[in-house]
C-alpha cells in the first residue's frame, strides 16, 4: 500500500487548492482574466502556485517511486521526508507571501534536499545498498 504518498498527496492538494483559491480570489477582485495586470499581489500568488505545483509533482513521483521500490524499508525515513516536505512548502509559500526572502530560499533548498533524500532511498533499494 502507498499509505505514505496518499497521505502526502492529500496535504499537497490542501495547500495547492489553497493556493489556488487565494488566484481565483485577488482575480475577482482585479477583474483580471488572464496574466496579472500588473497587479504585483496576483503576480506573487501565481508565482507561489505555479512553484508549489512544481515542485510537488516531482517530490510526489519521487515519493511514489521510494516508496514502490521500499516498502517498510524505509517508511520512516520517507514519513519524515514527506511530512518535512509539506510543511516546507507551507513555509515557502507563506514566505513568498510576506516577502521574506531568506525564509523563501531556505525552504526552496530544504525542499530540494528532500528530493535528493528520495533519490537516495530510490537508488539504494536499486542497487540494494
Amino acid at each position: 500500500m502507498l499509505n505514505i504518498t496518499a497521505l502526502t498527496a492529500c496535504g499537497l492538494f490542501m495547500l495547492l487548492t489553497t493556493l489556488s483559491i487565494n488566484i481565483s480570489r485577488l482575480r475577482l477582485r482585479h477583474r483580471i482574466s488572464y496574466g496579472h495586470g500588473s497587479h504585483k499581489d496576483l503576480e506573487v500568488a501565481i508565482r507561489a502556485h505555479g512553484n508549489s505545483l512544481e515542485q510537488s509533482l516531482l517530490f510526489l513521483l519521487l515519493l511514489l517511486i521510494a516508496e514502490s521500490l521500499s516498502g517498510k524499508t524505509y517508511a520512516n525515513v520517507l514519513i519524515g521526508m514527506a511530512g518535512g516536505f509539506v510543511l516546507i512548502r507551507c513555509i515557502h509559500g507563506l514566505s513568498m507571501f510576506t516577502r521574506w526572502l531568506r525564509v523563501r530560499q531556505m525552504a526552496h533548498a530544504a525542499s530540494v534536499l528532500l528530493q535528493l533524500g528520495c533519490c537516495v532511498v530510490i537508488l539504494l533499494k536499486v542497487f540494494k545498498a
